[in-house]
């Protein structure tokens, strides 16, 4: 009977104790990014890094940082992560457009969970892009 248990619990037992590395999941399951964590300067915003299953890589960033207006800029990373290559999505969160926006990606996101800032929103809404084209798609799908 543990045995049983065991084999029926391995895969995500496995993934737990390894840590989720990203890419394909189980079968049924689509593209994961891998995302990285969320950092944070008084001076330059917020940003994250995501890695996608592609073997791009993207960055969200947030000028502003925190629940302020400023703006939203998905960007792919080039060049070991050190240089910034084609913007993919940039939004104005102090326009009409912006907010509405902001408004649809925050939705049910409990309060003062990462989920509820504009940086957390949009990470959220791409993290599952399976490349740069895609995170395009979904973006401009807002």
């Amino acid at each position: 009977m543990l045995g049983e248990a065991l084999l029926v619990a391995a895969p995500s037992l496995l993934r737990f104790v390894l840590g989720d590395r990203g890419g394909p999941g189980p079968p049924g399951e689509g593209p994961r990014g891998k995302v990285g964590r969320f950092v944070t300067d008084p001076k330059a915003g917020a940003f994250c890094q995501i890695a996608l299953d592609s073997g791009e890589k993207v960055l969200v960033s947030h000028d502003k940082g925190g629940f302020k207006g400023g703006h939203l800029t998905v960007t792919t990373l080039k060049w070991l992560g050190l240089a910034s290559g084609e913007t993919l999505f940039e939004l104005d969160l102090d326009t009409p457009e912006g907010k509405a926006i902001l408004g649809r990606l925050t939705a049910g996101a409990p309060d003062g969970s990462a989920r509820a800032t504009p940086l957390g929103a949009l990470v959220e809404h791409v993290k599952d892009s399976g490349s740069a084209p895609d995170v395009r798609a979904r973006c401009s799908a807002l």
